[in-house]
């Protein structure tokens, strides 16, 4: 048996209606509050997770950097004492005190370089020694 209205007309469709209005708005409500909810917990996690990978970076890149100043302020330090200047006088510049006399050895000389006498590396056709000691040879 049909529900009616008071004033005799059928309600059931207009309420169809309005149940099938309800999940299309409740299923755009729900995906509004999850797009809403990845708005405000998901995409700042990222960007959260992005800040906290670039802020350990610059931390071992400081860390680096802060190294490296420590061992050229301990070699400014070596480098206003007279020792250290005089090694690298010695080392780098060859001076001496005077009176000493520096010497340098020199590495030994290389082997002559014996290349085969065919072409690349030797000519293609006899120059002109090789043609007047080739016709002077009684033959």
């Amino acid at each position: 048996m049909a529900r009616g209205s008071a004033d005799g007309v059928d309600d059931v469709p207009h309420r169809r209606g309005l149940r099938r209005a309800g999940r299309v708005v409740g299923i755009f409500g729900g995906g509004a509050a999850v797009l809403g909810l990845l708005a405000v917990a998901v995409f700042p996690t990222q960007t959260y997770l992005d800040q906290r990978r670039g802020t350990s970076e610059a931390q071992q890149r400081l860390a680096v950097l802060r190294d490296q100043n420590q061992a050229y302020e301990a070699r400014i330090e070596r480098l206003h004492t007279a020792e250290e200047i005089e090694r690298l006088a010695r080392e780098q510049y060859n001076l001496v005190f005077p009176g000493e006399e520096a010497y340098a050895v020199l590495p030994a000389p290389l082997p002559p370089l014996e290349l085969p006498t065919v072409w690349p590396f030797g000519p293609m056709l006899p120059g002109p020694a090789e043609e007047t000691t080739a016709s002077t040879t009684p033959g």
